[in-house]
């Protein structure tokens, strides 16, 4: 017997009964016209039977999911703006191929995190 798939609020807003993945998730890339194969392949654990749910919900839901995406990428741009202001945001390269961003990304966090007890790094 499956388990029926609802919309429901445990306190983070709208979300999928089945799962924490909430309307809000699927409807940004909803709402800038992708469609459940790409959804999909960001959260692979969307199921489709999920994805119609949601869909739904959209359909009778679509004004104030479209507010509220619009108040989050304002919160979005302030909290880039201040880190502009703070010297520490860094804007993407998109001439780095992602495996070489990803490295430098992790070098930048191992040598940024404190050693622990246990950690033998050759030094």
């Amino acid at each position: 017997m499956s388990k029926e798939i609802t919309i429901v609020d445990r306190g983070r807003g709208p979300q999928l009964s089945t799962t924490r993945l909430t309307v809000m998730d699927v409807f940004y890339y909803m709402h800038r016209g992708h469609d459940f194969e790409f959804i999909h392949r960001a959260m692979p654990t969307l199921s489709r039977p999920e994805f119609d749910v949601v869909a739904a919900y959209v359909q009778d839901h679509h004004d104030e999911l479209v507010e509220k995406d619009r108040r989050m990428d304002e919160y979005q741009q302030r909290c880039i703006n201040e880190q502009k202001a703070k010297g520490i945001y860094k804007e993407i390269d998109d001439s780095i191929p992602l495996d070489v961003w990803r490295e430098q990304l992790m070098a930048r966090i191992l040598a940024s995190s404190p050693r622990k007890n246990g950690d033998h790094a050759a030094g």
